[in-house]
């Protein structure tokens, strides 16, 4: 499982438990840490873009290495005329 997909678990996970505390302060408690965890997952996200992004750009990008000596431009080659 990635890992925004695992905080927003962490999230429901402490949304259950604050729907299921009797104690309005512990039910508060467990509705900022799920507020907390959607905020992981939504950096989360962005840093996963922000990686694709980067990948992308690279892929994009125009080979540097100089050519490989075959592939050099040669001077054209003139036929050799009354011999």
């Amino acid at each position: 499982m990635d890992t925004p997909a695992q905080f927003h678990k962490y999230a429901v996970d402490c949304e259950t438990m604050a729907k299921m505390s009797r104690d309005p302060e512990t039910q508060a408690v467990w509705k900022r840490m799920a507020e907390r965890w959607l905020l992981c997952a939504k950096l989360a996200e962005d840093q996963d873009m922000v990686q694709l992004r980067r990948k992308e750009e690279n892929r994009s990008k125009p080979h540097r290495r100089p050519p490989h000596h075959w592939a050099a431009k040669r001077p054209p080659v003139v036929p050799a005329s009354g011999l």
